[in-house]
């Protein structure tokens, strides 16, 4: 019978605490016990306290984040599997943590059973690896079965000669190697000539594209640029100055001449640090991350000059309504009414540039009573000739105005591509969830429709721009709910799901 993993889970978040706990216990048959910590800043007494298996932590978090816990953590020699499970769209926190010596980074979801199912497989590949290590010492059988076994390219070498360089120079009275090397750049070469690759894993041959061993000896000299000398420098000094590790960010070539980003750290096997004998590389590929970063960048890059072009345009109508507003106050009285929208539509605008510039500003700050909320945003959107109820709804604390928000996008759908009777707002309650269903009983949306609603920039109306129900999810997402539809011939609805913490 396996040891039980002892989880150290740290967030800010007490709800999301609480479901972790709670969904990994039903799932982990009892092989997991989840300790919740919301402050961070408590993590090095916790582990004074207790011996834990690795620590999951969210990124962003008050008082300290999850890289400088991670930084500290390594810092203090604390060696302890660590893992990042934060928000989607944090591919550059992924390639920073790794580089922080993070074991893994997993993405929060909406979708509940995935997320957890991924979370404890990682919990126990990292631990059972961690473990495995550990053997290493008092195995070399066992060390070997790892190296082979890992599903991390790994690379045994001997930097024995270097040492031996290394001696001499220090009896020479050379203390900066750095310097050194560069008024003798040509000893760089030299010293990338005395490293001997004692043996590589499978899952090496598998990332180089080499179909066997002689093969990636063959090819070893395509594998690395002058980029990758540059930084093999800095690995020399990190030794030379007497570092057991090292780790940094290296470019490399596969045999096909596909280019690829590593992070690529060097540990010296404990006991061969006097000879440097016995030096263990590993190469995780973090091009994929890389090419999502920059995507999404891009992105992001894209959506703020819209939003600006849009807000641009619609300031200075809005500046014209205001000037007007103000003449005619002078003639009537109710203009305040006027003046009160054209303020609402400037606030809506700076709070979508906010939300192009610095991804989805939803600030949950508030215990909202739903049923003021919709009954509001129905008054001024539904018409008088189509029915609308609701069921008695709860207080969720969320976003005010970009909730309410959603409810007028999903109803100014509902009437311009439904054309409904009726529209009803209905509760179900369950252990886990809220569900807030909006339906109406319009015209039908088609199955291939219903897969693309969600999708920025759908549409089927020529003169739409297809946002409405794609900020709709964005918003619903940003609160860390999510948000689904369905629709037969007698109705549609929407179905919003809240965790059942959030209400008041």
């Amino acid at each position: 019978m396996e040891k039980v993993i002892n989880v150290l889970h740290v967030d800010d978040e007490p709800s999301f605490l609480y479901l972790t706990k709670k969904y990994m216990s039903m799932i982990a048959d009892n092989e997991l016990h989840v300790h919740p910590l919301s402050e961070s800043l408590e993590v090095f007494k916790q582990l004074e306290e207790k011996n834990f298996d690795v620590i999951v932590t969210d990124y962003q978090m008050p008082g300290m984040d999850g890289l400088e816990l991670l930084s500290k953590l390594r810092d203090q020699k604390i060696d302890i599997p660590v893992i990042i499970f934060t928000g989607r769209g944090r591919e550059k926190v992924a390639i920073n943590a790794l580089n922080l010596g993070a074991n893994y980074y997993i993405e929060k979801s909406y979708d509940t059973e995935s997320q957890f199912g991924e979370l404890r497989h990682v919990i126990k590949q990292v631990v059972k690896h961690k473990r495995m290590e550990k053997a290493l010492i008092e195995s070399e059988e066992r060390y070997r079965i790892i190296f082979d076994e890992s599903p991390v390219s790994l690379w045994e070498e001997d930097f024995s000669d270097v040492k031996r360089y290394f001696d001499q120079l220090k009896t020479q009275g050379i203390s900066d190697l750095h310097q050194y090397l560069d008024n003798h750049p040509h000893e760089v070469e030299k010293l990338s000539q005395m490293v001997k690759i004692v043996n590589v894993n499978y899952t090496t041959l598998k990332l180089y594209k080499a179909k066997n061993i002689t093969e990636f000896f063959e090819g070893l000299d395509s594998f690395f640029d002058e980029e990758a000398t540059a930084l093999f420098k800095e690995e020399l000094v990190a030794l030379f100055n007497g570092k057991t590790t090292y780790q940094n960010e290296f470019p490399g070539y596969k045999l096909t001449g596909e280019k690829i980003d590593c992070i690529v750290r060097l540990s010296v096997v404990s006991g061969h640090e006097e000879t440097l004998e016995k030096i263990i590389v590993s190469v995780i590929d973090i091009t994929r991350l890389k090419q999502v970063e920059k995507k999404l960048r891009r992105q992001k890059e894209e959506l703020s000059e819209f939003a600006h072009f849009i807000a641009h345009d619609l300031s200075n109508c809005l500046t014209s309504i205001e000037g007007y507003t103000q003449l005619l106050d002078l003639e009537y009285d109710e203009t305040h009414i006027i003046s009160k929208q054209i303020e609402y539509m400037k606030s809506l605008l700076t709070r979508s540039l906010t939300l192009a510039d610095a991804g989805l500003a939803i600030k949950k700050d508030k215990n909202v009573d739903l049923n003021f909320l919709i009954e509001s945003v129905a008054e001024s959107i539904i018409p008088k000739n189509i029915a609308f109820t609701h069921d008695k709804l709860p207080t969720i604390l969320c976003d005010q105005e970009r909730l309410a928000q959603v409810f007028k996008n999903l109803f100014e759908n509902a009437l311009i591509h439904g054309k409904p009777h009726k529209i009803m707002i209905k509760l179900e309650e369950g252990e886990k969830f809220l569900k807030i269903l909006i339906i109406n009983d319009g015209i039908p949306i088609p199955p291939e429709i219903q897969k693309r609603i969600f999708n920025y920039g759908f549409t089927t109306q020529k003169e739409s721009m297809g946002l409405g129900l794609s900020i709709v999810r964005k918003i619903i997402e940003a609160h860390g709910w999510y948000i689904t539809v369905q629709s037969d011939k007698k109705s549609t609805f929407f179905e919003i799901f809240i965790p059942v913490q959030e209400s008041a």
